[in-house]
C-alpha cells in the first residue's frame, strides 16, 4: 500500500483553485544583461542579433549615408545656401575642413565598432537602425534641396 502522507483534517481533496490562477504567469523576467525576454518573441531585433550580418549591412550603410551627407554638406557649403548645423563640425572647419573631415569619418568608425562590439544588446540594435533612419532623413533632405534649386 502506498502512503499518501499526512491528512489534514476537514480537507476533502477537491481543487478549490480557479484554473485562470493556476495556469497564468505572473512574472516575466527581462534579462538585464541583454534586454531581450526568452519567452517573448522580437521580429526585427531578435532577427539582427541572430544574423550579424544584417548588422554588418545596417553599419556599411550608416557609413555610406555619413559620406553622402558630408559629401552634400560640403557642396552646398562650396556654394553659399547653408550653413553647418554641428556646432562641433563647424569649429573644426573654421581650423581646416580637412579636420573637419577627419573628425566625421572618426565619429562614424567609433560608432560603428561600439555597434558591432554590443550588438548583442537590445537598445543598441535599435538605435542603430534610428541612426540609419536618421542619415537616410538627412540624405533624402540634401537631395531634395539640391534638387529643388535645379543643381542636382
Amino acid at each position: 500500500m502506498i502512503s499518501q502522507g499526512p491528512q489534514v483534517p476537514g480537507h476533502d481533496g477537491t481543487e478549490r483553485r480557479v484554473r485562470q490562477r493556476r495556469t497564468r504567469r505572473r512574472y516575466r523576467f527581462v534579462d538585464r544583461r541583454e534586454g531581450f525576454d526568452r519567452r517573448k518573441r522580437y521580429p526585427v531585433l531578435g532577427t539582427m542579433r541572430d544574423h550579424p550580418w544584417i548588422l554588418v549591412a545596417v553599419i556599411a550603410l550608416l557609413n555610406v549615408l555619413s559620406l553622402a551627407d558630408g559629401y552634400f554638406t560640403a557642396a552646398e557649403l562650396g556654394l553659399g545656401i547653408a550653413s553647418e548645423g554641428n556646432p562641433v563640425l563647424r569649429a573644426a572647419a573654421d581650423h581646416s575642413p580637412w579636420l573637419a573631415v577627419g573628425i566625421k569619418v572618426g565619429a562614424m568608425a567609433l560608432v560603428s565598432v561600439i555597434f558591432w562590439h554590443l550588438r548583442r544588446r537590445r537598445l543598441v540594435l535599435g538605435l542603430s537602425l534610428v541612426a540609419l533612419a536618421g542619415f537616410a532623413a538627412l540624405v533624402a533632405f540634401h537631395v531634395g534641396k539640391l534638387t529643388g534649386l535645379g543643381l542636382l
